[in-house]
């Protein structure tokens, strides 16, 4: 696909349109046609950090991106809900039987908790700086996480500092573009700091102790820069999940699709054409 194409494409999908869903909405795009390939975003990000891959995958996917809830455009639910739940209603909505999951970070968690509950729905995972659900990360790691919540009290400036301060954006914050990238997605989801509760109901058991009944072409990447914790949660996913592939990038951390989007694309473009039925 030529660059004005992706242009066009990337510009044409600025506004997404609103799927009723049980409390409240979410907010998607669409592009491409053929298989379908559904991206899934960081927590405390939003649709916008797949803005390298929409394009660049829809001249060979049906693509589909959405904010998950409480991120981004989607509504903010009122009570705990299930991740999955709208996943899947969004796929029944498109008319998707079976698509081919892209997650980063949080999104890898919901991916593989998704081809837990729905395995015919799922043709393969791409699992970006993921940790499935119930791994504990280091100890010095939450705290900075922690740290992150406690800067609410001071305000919206205070959120986004102790956020990109964070170590997983160790090497992004050598590279301005791609902070900044990092930084205006995570600006459209603020207000997702400052709930007093628990947005999601877990997948129980959790994922961690099931990783071994996934049975569909899995490729797990991440960056060697990525914190340890994050490393070692990839590494969990390669080993126990049946068959799949760790492929390790060069320099890259957390910000694996935002900053490193040439490997990250080649190596998960690659990856979902060899697994197409």
């Amino acid at each position: 696909m030529g660059k004005l194409t992706a242009l066009l494409i990337a510009s044409a999908l600025a506004a997404g349109e609103r799927l009723a869903v049980p409390g409240g909405e979410v907010v998607y795009e669409t592009a491409g046609r053929g298989e379908a390939v559904v991206f899934l975003h960081g927590a405390f990000m939003d649709r916008s950090s797949w803005d390298q891959q929409f394009a660049a995958f829809a001249g060979q996917f049906r693509v589909v991106r959405y904010d998950i809830r409480p991120f981004g455009e989607s509504s903010r639910p009122d009570q705990p809900y299930s991740v999955p739940d709208d996943l899947l209603r969004l796929l029944e909505h498109l008319g998707i039987a079976r698509a081919h999951l892209v997650g980063h970070s949080f999104g890898g968690a919901v991916a593989v908790d998704f081809a837990l509950l729905h395995p015919s729905r799922v043709a393969s995972l791409v699992l970006a700086s993921a940790s499935p659900n119930g791994f504990m990360p280091p100890d010095d790691e939450r705290k900075r996480t922690a740290g992150i919540f406690a800067a609410v009290k001071e305000g919206d400036d205070a959120i986004i500092r102790a956020w990109l301060q964070h170590p997983m954006w160790g090497a992004s914050q050598r590279r301005p573009a791609v902070i900044k990238a990092v930084e205006a997605s995570t600006r459209r989801s603020l207000g997702a700091f400052r709930m007093t509760f628990a947005p999601y109901v877990s997948l129980s058991p959790p994922a961690l102790g099931r990783l071994g009944e996934i049975r569909v072409p899995t490729l797990v990447v991440v960056g060697d820069q990525d914190t340890p914790g994050n490393r070692q949660a990839s590494d969990v996913l390669a080993k126990q999940i049946p068959g799949a592939a760790l492929r390790v990038i060069a320099g890259a951390d957390h910000a694996l699709p935002l900053g490193w989007a040439e490997e990250f694309n080649a190596a998960a473009l690659g990856f979902i054409a060899a697994a197409r039925r």
